[in-house]
């Protein structure tokens, strides 16, 4: 063990540790590892839950006939692993399946074979199925880096940079077993609170709003069971690194929910089960009070005029809270809910007049190192304050030098050394994953620009959504001259879709509303198009291997139409 400087608070020192994979991290994270050890719990008669396999748990209800099952994994593997610790208790078929939020709906297929959807019932909120299937495509490339990166998914499995564990659970992907896709659409949905017998089980769903917008409680009346993704057992992510906005009050009012249930037993997507009448009162209390006295403290701050800067120094966590067990910042943090929420309720502008406009970051870094006395004054400032503990100032001082000198050799590793500090130091398991992920594109052991978004991915989205993330990367001079209309017969799902570039911009078509003649037809399945448009496969490959027909229009206005966008490869020997 050994002891470094907080420069996440400034006050007091952290203990870092050596955990079991070599990695080297905050202790306190290290320790929580113990809570996703694999294992199936009891919660009450008929009601079990498998805990430490991937990030979310699965829970299992018997009903009269057969098995309902709880959310289904981040992949089919998963699923498989949790089927078989529940076939420990029962031999009984899976007769139906809720989906507590659209994260955890991809294992769905290791219970439901292909053909078989409508044989079991599949509950959720309504608006699963649109989530899961446009989900933002505008920025799929950057959400699923962050993503990654947040997941830890660019990190080694072993040594110091691997992660002990991801502050909801133990791991996202396997590395053994790897994740394969298998989500399955719901056939029974609701939209407000209401009452249900499933598999001769009393069933309340009730709709919740957390980091998500299609949130049920499942509540179990005869069991006193309390189905939740409200308590993940860690501090929440508002304000999440990857850029999800959140409104804390929507999250605030879902415990309230939860709270008026008056449960015996909690179980949570995330975190570990909750026992007895008392213990559940404490923790919905705690968990409510938490996120209620972040929210009103900060906008406590905006009202007397405090920047976001001093927000993360005037909100502190009083002690009865912050030493709560149910509230220890191993996911999100306090001082990233206050940058949240402050975005969320005012946005980018604070009260100083000087940040409407401001000089560029480029003029800014010129005049920080010229005031300092130059990069060597830099340099040397930048070693004086690691050698002192000072990483978070290191880090942010040195990067003045890297604005303006972005493969700075001495520069880059100042900097990477810095960050690995802080990643030791943190709680948060998402701070530590961003920070080493930093580390590594800075000592080129991945690259900023590193591709990860796969077909497999993409092709979940309905067709529609291909071109709204077509649109975002049309290039404007190039195509400021362009008037053109594609239409794309999507032939394996009976439909079409259509993009317009229009002199720098590119729109949506819908051929069933706009009266709009296309210029060029293509015909591909969804496949082929996400492999497209993922970089999978070149235009020109994708036309000679028959993968995209030419139905209307001519190979060199296909090759220039698509040229118009970024990261489509055009042909093997050419990229735009």
């Amino acid at each position: 063990m050994g002891k470094t400087k907080n420069q996440l608070s400034g006050k007091c020192e952290t203990v870092t540790k050596v955990g079991p994979k070599g990695e080297i991290a905050n202790a306190n994270l290290i320790n929580h590892s113990k809570n996703f050890t694999k294992r199936l719990v009891k919660i009450t008669d008929g009601v079990y839950q498998v805990i430490g396999v991937g990030l979310a748990n699965t829970t299992m209800i018997e009903g009269e006939n057969g098995i309902i099952i709880v959310d289904t994994g981040d992949g089919i593997e998963e699923a498989e692993e949790h089927l078989e610790e529940f076939r420990k208790i029962s031999d009984k078929p899976v007769t139906a399946i809720i989906y507590t939020h659209w994260h955890y709906t991809v294992g769905t297929r290791a219970y439901v074979p292909e053909g078989q959807e409508g044989t079991i019932e599949i509950w959720s909120h309504e608006l699963v199925d649109n989530n899961f299937t446009a989900h933002n495509a505008e920025l799929k490339l950057t959400h699923t880096k962050k993503a990654y990166t947040q997941f830890g998914l660019f990190l080694p499995a072993k040594g110091p940079d691997a992660f002990p564990n991801l502050g909801l659970g133990s791991y996202f992907i396997d590395n053994d077993k790897g994740k394969t896709r298998g989500y399955v659409k719901p056939n029974r949905t609701v939209s407000k609170a209401c009452k249900a017998k499933i598999d001769g089980i009393n069933v309340e769903l009730i709709p919740t709003i957390t980091d998500t917008n299609d949130g049920l409680i499942i509540w179990l009346p005869d069991k006193g069971v309390a189905i939740n993704n409200v308590l993940w057992g860690v501090f929440p992510n508002i304000g999440a690194l990857r850029g999800d906005t959140r409104d804390p009050k929507n999250w605030i009012n879902s415990i309230k929910e939860l709270r008026a249930l008056k449960p015996s037993h909690i179980i949570g997507v995330h975190g570990v089960p909750i026992f007895g009448s008392e213990e559940c009162e404490k923790a919905i209390e705690e968990y409510h009070d938490g996120m209620q006295f972040v929210y009103d403290q900060t906008v406590r701050g905006i009202n007397l005029g405090l920047t976001p800067e001093d927000l993360v120094e005037f909100v502190k966590l009083p002690h009865r809270l912050k030493n709560s067990p149910i509230l220890q910042p191993f996911y999100g943090e306090v001082e990233n809910f206050v940058r949240g929420t402050y975005a969320y309720l005012i946005g980018w502008y604070g009260n100083d007049t000087a940040m409407i406009h401001p000089v560029s970051k480029k003029v800014e870094a010129e005049k920080m190192i010229k005031g300092f006395g130059g990069p060597d004054k830099v340099l040397n400032e930048v070693r004086n304050a690691y050698e002192d503990d000072e990483f978070a100032w290191a880090a942010q001082l040195i990067t003045y030098v890297l604005k303006l000198d972005p493969n700075h050799k001495e520069a880059r590793q100042l900097k990477a050394l810095a960050l690995r500090k802080l990643a030791e130091t943190t709680p948060s398991s998402i701070t530590r994953n961003f920070y080493l992920t930093q580390v590594f594109e800075l000592e080129g052991k991945i690259s900023p620009k590193v591709r990860v978004v796969k077909s497999d991915n993409l092709s979940t989205l309905k067709p529609e959504a291909f071109m709204h993330f077509l649109r975002v990367k049309l290039d404007p001079v190039k195509s400021e001259k362009v008037t053109q209309v594609m239409r794309v017969i999507v032939s394996d799902s009976s439909g079409e879709i259509g993009l317009q570039v229009r002199r720098g911009l590119a729109e949506v078509v819908d051929f069933n509303r706009d009266s709009i003649v296309p210029d060029l037809t293509l015909k591909s399945t969804c496949k082929d198009i996400a492999r497209l448009l993922t970089s999978e496969i070149s235009l020109e490959d994708a036309l000679r291997l028959g993968n995209i027909t030419i139905i209307k229009g001519d190979i060199d206005r296909v090759v220039n139409f698509f040229a118009l966008f970024d990261e489509i490869i055009i042909s093997n020997n050419e990229r735009r």
